[in-house]
């Protein structure tokens, strides 16, 4: 695989995770904050247990949408 390969595959992941991550903040922001917000005033631990947990499944959401888009696209991936 050439660089300029790498460089293209790159810049394009990076603009479907950018894309993706944007819009997991603006739903996260829209319909969590409240919620998240009631639940760091009420109990601090277990926001902290759910905060974990969305990281969590944040991370693992994206980088399966990502792959998937990846794949889609043709991409070839350099693991």
């Amino acid at each position: 695989m050439n660089i300029k390969t790498i460089i293209k595959n790159l810049a394009i992941e990076l603009l479907v995770y950018g894309i993706l991550i944007t819009a997991y903040a603006l739903i996260v922001l829209r319909w969590l904050s409240e919620p998240l917000e009631t639940l760091f005033h009420n109990n601090m631990i277990i926001y902290a247990f759910v905060g974990l947990a969305l990281i969590v499944a944040q991370g693992a959401l994206l980088e399966r949408i990502t792959s998937f888009l990846i794949v889609r696209l043709g991409l070839s991936r350099s693991e």
